[in-house]
């Protein structure tokens, strides 16, 4: 059954559009190349410039192709720029309110709820990713990049008004939300913005954003909680938040296919009816309680409730039930097709190498998530060491991702090594690096050299996988649903974290129950659950035993994520193939197929009569 028709909410009945074979192969209604997708039937997202050009022969003619032409020069940088300061503003929330939150507790009286203020914003952070790219697809990419940075410009400001711990919680569920479509944006633009073979290049540059935040986070947040009130720990989203929007609105094209019209006439042309028909609410809705339910869960279990309770269970059995619903739902909109377009293609998993990446991302979440944790929380429950000078110790790591994510982009890109073998290579990698984990020491007066070499080899592993990854996924599918596969990778490695947090989190508190059992009471252990520093009031001969019985539960934690890291190597090596896909290959095939339709476009015009001059 052919799908009908859609358009980008700017067409008029003077102006039919053709029809495509699935709506999803639409381009964003903000990129410029929106205008030129109505006239080169069957035309593949991936056209270039000079195939455009071929078929731009009359400019005045609204139906000729708009020349798409990726960004460069300074407007590049600038746009940059902005992109930047936006991802490093929402990816700053993840860290540094965690160093806040004793301060945000005794302020607004919620020591038990203070959990909440950082959970709040990783529910919606999570489960908004994808719904954020397929949004994109429909209303445009500058029209959700800008209402995202709006959201959480303003829930910030919001934030640092607060009253209570309840009001605090509600915004930060809201600010979430804008968080997650920052990312989720910066995943679709990216493949927009430059040539598919500058594409990892650009997203290396972006991807320092998260080596910064992660090491600047805790020591902005401490800083803030020892010096001045808790609020500015949100305030300070304000300035930049707002010098990221007006760059983003001014260097971000829009749609060719908007031009003269005013404000009002734009936002009724994105959000008519026509248009709003194409949006999967019920796939959306299903998505996003499955997701922030099951985080939820295993947020929970074993910290705030036990896993045996109704807290607990009754969120995972519904978020079980939730993702059934949404792969029925979304398999049904397929293949029956229609105007509402599915949020995720279920189609796209058929294929082995999405499927394989999937799985892949999903195990590599779970070292890398957890690990995050982990070092920082070793180095204040076995070393003594502060909040502040604990969230250095994870420095190595962070300095050779970003570095390991830029010289994959450089391999990919300029001497063309198939991203399929640079995952495989950075998942051995990480295989050794997370197993040396298990061989720092277990006692000592501080972090040891030795570590800090054993996290280096841990950021190379992360680096070349998890960018790779997104280069890969935007090369194996069509350009249309890149922005939606890589956001679904990264929702997925999330819930790979999630998972993993939750299981070494049960391992290390059942161990050391277990063995300090006779060592500490209860209280003595709820305090230092709540707080590392407890430890010390223990006196010298106890603070050696539950030093030696914490150096030996994380050492435990470091064997299952050896375990799990071996088995995204076993994933990764079903991307082996004889022809693996290369960058320089999809750029040649893409601009062959534009040639090729450009090339068709001209022949009809041709067999087009004259119009009579006047």
């Amino acid at each position: 059954m052919e799908k009908p028709p859609h358009t980008s909410g700017n067409e008029t009945s003077e102006q039919p559009t053709p029809p495509t074979n699935s709506p999803s192969n639409e381009p964003p209604a903000d990129h410029p190349s929106a205008a030129s997708t109505a006239t080169a039937k069957d035309q593949p997202p991936s056209t270039t410039t000079a195939a455009q050009n071929a078929s731009a022969t009359s400019p005045a003619d609204p139906h000729s192709p708009s020349k798409n032409e990726y960004m460069h020069g300074w407007r590049l940088y600038a746009l940059t720029a902005g992109i930047w300061i936006a991802l490093f503003l929402s990816t700053l929330e993840t860290t540094i309110v965690s160093t806040s939150l004793l301060s945000i507790a005794d302020a607004l009286s919620g020591f038990e709820e203070r959990n909440w203020v950082v959970t709040a914003y990783f529910l919606t952070y999570t489960g908004f990713l994808v719904i954020y790219a397929k949004l994109a697809s429909i209303f445009g990419s500058k029209t959700m990049f800008l209402f995202a940075l709006t959201m959480f410009t303003l829930f910030s400001v919001a934030c640092g008004a607060a009253r209570t711990m309840t009001q605090l919680i509600i915004l930060r569920a809201f600010q979430g939300i804008g968080g997650s479509g920052i990312y989720s944006m910066v995943l679709v633009l990216a493949p927009e913005l430059v040539p598919v073979t500058e594409y990892g290049k650009y997203i290396g540059i972006i991807s320092s954003v998260f080596a910064l935040a992660s090491v600047t986070g805790p020591l902005v947040g401490g800083a803030i909680a020892s010096t001045t009130s808790w609020r500015w720990v949100f305030l300070l989203n304000g300035p930049p938040g707002v010098l990221a929007f007006l760059i983003i609105a001014t260097f971000l094209p829009s749609s060719k296919a908007h031009d003269g019209l005013t404000l009002p006439a734009r936002l009724r042309a994105k959000f008519s009816p026509r248009n709003t028909s194409r949006v999967d609410f019920p796939g959306a809705v299903s998505l996003l309680g499955a997701s922030v339910l099951l985080v939820f869960a295993l947020e929970s279990g074993g910290t705030r409730y036990a896993w045996a309770s109704a807290a607990v269970i009754a969120p995972l059995c519904l978020s079980g039930v939730l993702w059934v619903v949404f792969v029925v739902w979304e398999m049904r909109l397929e293949r029956v097709g229609g105007v509402r377009e599915p949020v995720f293609p279920v189609g796209l998993v058929r294929g082995w190498e999405v499927a394989s990446m999937m799985v892949t991302t999903f195990l590599i979440g779970f070292p890398f998530v957890t690990i995050l944790f982990l070092i920082p929380q070793h180095a204040q429950a076995v070393y003594g060491l502060s909040p502040s000078r604990a969230s250095l110790t994870v420095l190595p790591l962070l300095l050779t991702s970003p570095a390991a994510t830029a010289a994959s982009g450089v391999l990919t890109s300029t001497f063309n090594v198939p991203p399929s073998y640079l995952i495989i290579v950075g998942s051995v990698i990480q295989v050794v690096g997370v197993g040396l984990g298990m061989a720092i020491p277990l006692v000592g007066e501080g972090v040891s050299a030795r570590q800090y070499g054993f996290e280096a080899v841990m950021g190379v592993g992360f680096g070349l996988t998890l960018s790779t990854v997104l280069t890969l996924g935007q090369l194996v599918v069509e350009k249309a649903d890149a922005g939606v596969v890589m956001s679904a990778l990264t929702q997925i490695r999330v819930l790979g974290g999630t998972v993993s947090l939750a299981v070494c989190s049960a391992v290390l508190s059942n161990y050391l129950r277990e063995h300090l059992a006779a060592v500490i009471t209860p209280a003595e252990f709820g305090a230092i659950a709540e707080t590392f520093g407890e430890i010390e009031k223990l006196g010298p001969e106890r603070v050696a035993q539950v030093r030696l019985a914490f150096a030996e539960g994380y050492r435990r934690q470091f064997q299952i994520l050896t375990g799990f890291s071996g088995a995204a190597l076993l994933a990764a090596l079903f991307l082996i193939s004889r022809h693996p896909v290369t960058v320089k290959e999809v750029a040649r095939r893409r601009d062959g197929a534009a040639s090729e339709s450009a090339e068709e476009v001209l022949e009809v015009r041709e067999g087009e009569p004259k119009a009579a001059p006047v």
